[in-house]
C-alpha cells in the first residue's frame, strides 16, 4: 500500500496554486540560447475550486485545466497562465466548488455532469494558428495562441463523429495534417478524424473494435494508423448507474492486447492483430515503417490492473510498485498479422517524446521521464533519459535529491537542424524550496548542467503534456 509519505509527495507536486499572471522571467541562472525562439505551451490539473460535498478525494487527473505559456525570445523570456474558461469552469465559479472531475465523482455528480462539462487539462496542441487544450472524455476547447483567451468547445465543423476525441493528436510535419482519435464505451467504439492546416476536416470515420476499452494514445506511420486496445474493458453501465468512472473500467491479464492497424487513406478498413502478452500503454513514443514491418515503440504498463489502482491511488491507496511503464518495442508483420513484443528495459519510464518533426517516420533519438524500479515514489522521475533506437547506450540527466522532472519536449535549434541537434526543455519541481523551474538543456549533452534555468514567480503543479511552437 502507499505510505503517508509518498500520499504527501504526490499531493506536494500536484498541489493546486490557481494563479493567472504574466511577468518577465527575472531569475535566470544560465543563458537562455539566443537560438530559442517560439512558446513552449504546458497544460495540467490545477483546480481553483474547493470539492464538491461528496468527494471523497481529489484524484491527481482532476482539476480546471491552467494552461502555461511561455514565450522565448532572443534570449528573454515571458509567462502568461490562462484557465481554460469551459462552461463548467464558470459554473464552479457562480457556485464556488468543483463540479467537473471524472474520476473521483461522488455518485449524484456522476450523472448530474456528463459532457459538456469538462476540464481539458491533459494536453495542449499548437496547429494550423489556432491551439486546442484537450482531455479524453471532451471535444477540443480552443483558445488564442497568443493571448490564451477562451473560444469555446471545437466539434470538428459539425463532422464530430462520437462523444469526445483525445488529447495526444498526431501531427504529420511533412503533410501539415493533425491526426486525431476517440473513443467511447457504446459501438462504435473507435473514432478517427484528419484536420488539415487551414482547419478543415478531411476524414471522419469511426471504427468497432474486439471490446471497448480506454484508448489513451495511439500512433501513426507514414501509410498507417495503429489503434492499441489495452487489456481494460470499459463497461459504461456502472457510471450509468450512479458510479465513478474508475467503477467503470476493469483490468483483465487473461486477454492479450489487441492493435487496429488501418491505412490512411479514408474508407479503408481495420485489421486487428493480436499481442504476445497483456497489459495496457498510454503512451505510444512513435512509429514507422521499415522492410515490409511496421516498428512501433512505447510505454507498457505489463499490469492491466495497473491503470485501475492508479485511479484509486489517492482515494484509497494501492500498490505504487504496479504503476510502472517500462519500454517496449512492437514489431508489426501484416503479411502475415502477427505481432512481436520486446522489453527494451527495466526501467520505469513514462512521457516518451521524440523530435516532432519524425512522428510516423524513422528516428533515432527519444526522451523520456524514467526511474530506476527501486524507486518508489509512483508516476514520479528523477531524471530524463535519452535513449538512442540503434542500440547505443542511453544518456541520463538526473536531478537533485528532492526535484522531479516533467514531460521532456525536444526544441530543434533551427527548422532544419538535424535530429537532436536542439534543446529539451523541461519543468523542475523542486519540493525542498516549493517551486517550479524550467529548464533548457542541450539535447545532445543532457548530461550536462543545465543552459539555462528559469524560475517562476508562481509553483505550478506537476502537470501533464506540452508542446512547442516555433515563433
Amino acid at each position: 500500500m502507499m505510505n503517508q509519505q509518498q500520499n504527501d509527495l504526490l499531493a506536494s507536486v500536484t498541489r493546486p496554486n490557481p494563479v493567472e499572471t504574466e511577468y518577465n522571467f527575472s531569475r535566470i541562472e544560465g543563458e537562455i540560447p539566443r537560438e530559442l525562439n517560439g512558446t513552449l505551451y504546458r497544460n495540467g490539473p490545477n483546480q481553483k475550486t474547493e470539492p464538491a460535498a461528496g468527494y471523497s478525494a481529489m484524484h491527481l487527473f482532476d482539476g480546471d485545466a491552467l494552461i502555461h505559456a511561455i514565450t522565448f525570445d532572443d534570449g528573454k523570456a515571458r509567462y502568461r497562465g490562462r484557465y481554460a474558461q469551459t462552461d463548467s469552469f464558470k459554473r464552479e465559479q457562480e457556485e464556488g466548488e468543483f463540479v467537473t472531475g471524472s474520476l473521483n465523482f461522488a455518485p449524484d455528480r456522476a450523472i448530474e455532469n456528463p459532457p459538456p462539462f469538462v476540464a481539458p487539462n491533459t494536453n495542449i496542441v499548437p496547429h494550423g494558428g489556432r491551439l486546442f487544450a484537450l482531455v479524453e472524455n471532451a471535444p477540443p476547447f480552443e483558445m488564442d495562441p497568443k493571448t490564451l483567451d477562451s473560444k469555446g468547445l471545437w466539434d470538428y465543423d459539425g463532422k464530430m463523429l462520437g462523444m469526445s476525441t483525445t488529447a495526444h493528436p498526431k501531427i504529420d510535419q511533412k503533410t501539415g495534417q493533425m491526426w486525431i482519435h476517440g473513443y467511447q464505451p457504446i459501438e462504435p467504439y473507435i473514432q478517427l478524424y484528419v484536420v488539415e492546416l487551414d482547419g478543415s476536416v478531411s476524414l471522419a470515420e469511426s471504427h468497432d473494435a474486439p471490446w471497448p476499452s480506454m484508448m489513451h494514445d495511439f500512433a501513426i506511420t507514414e501509410n498507417y494508423v495503429i489503434f492499441p486496445l489495452g487489456s481494460i474493458h470499459f463497461d459504461l453501465a456502472p457510471m450509468l448507474t450512479g458510479g465513478r468512472f474508475s467503477d467503470a473500467i476493469s483490468g483483465h491479464a487473461d486477454r492479450n492486447m489487441m492493435f487496429g492497424i488501418r491505412k490512411r487513406e479514408a474508407g479503408s478498413e481495420i485489421k486487428w492483430i493480436e499481442g504476445p502478452s497483456s497489459g495496457y500503454m498510454f503512451h505510444p513514443s512513435n512509429a514507422y515503417e521499415e522492410d515490409g514491418k511496421i516498428f512501433m515503440d512505447a510505454c507498457t504498463y505489463e499490469d492491466p490492473q495497473a491503470l485501475i489502482n492508479s485511479l484509486d491511488i489517492i482515494r484509497s491507496g494501492g500498490d505504487p510498485r504496479g504503476f510502472i511503464a517500462h519500454p517496449y518495442l512492437y514489431e508489426f508483420d501484416l503479411a502475415s498479422d502477427t505481432c512481436k513484443e520486446s522489453k527494451l528495459s527495466d526501467i520505469s519510464a513514462e512521457f516518451p517524446r521524440i523530435d516532432d518533426r519524425l512522428i510516423g517516420y524513422k528516428n533515432r533519438w527519444g526522451y523520456a521521464g524514467t526511474a530506476e524500479p527501486s524507486d518508489d515514489a509512483a508516476g514520479l522521475f528523477r531524471r530524463i533519459t535519452k535513449y538512442d533506437r540503434t542500440g547505443g547506450p542511453s544518456v541520463n540527466r538526473e536531478v537533485v535529491e528532492g526535484q522531479w522532472v516533467g514531460e521532456p519536449v525536444f526544441v530543434p535549434r533551427t527548422p532544419d537542424a538535424e535530429e537532436d541537434d536542439g534543446f529539451i526543455l523541461n519543468l523542475v519541481h523542486d519540493t525542498n524550496k516549493d517551486e517550479t523551474a524550467i529548464d533548457v538543456l542541450d539535447a545532445r549533452a543532457i548530461d550536462s548542467a543545465p543552459l539555462a534555468r528559469l524560475w517562476l514567480e508562481e509553483r505550478i503543479p506537476l502537470g501533464f503534456h506540452g508542446n512547442w511552437l516555433q515563433a
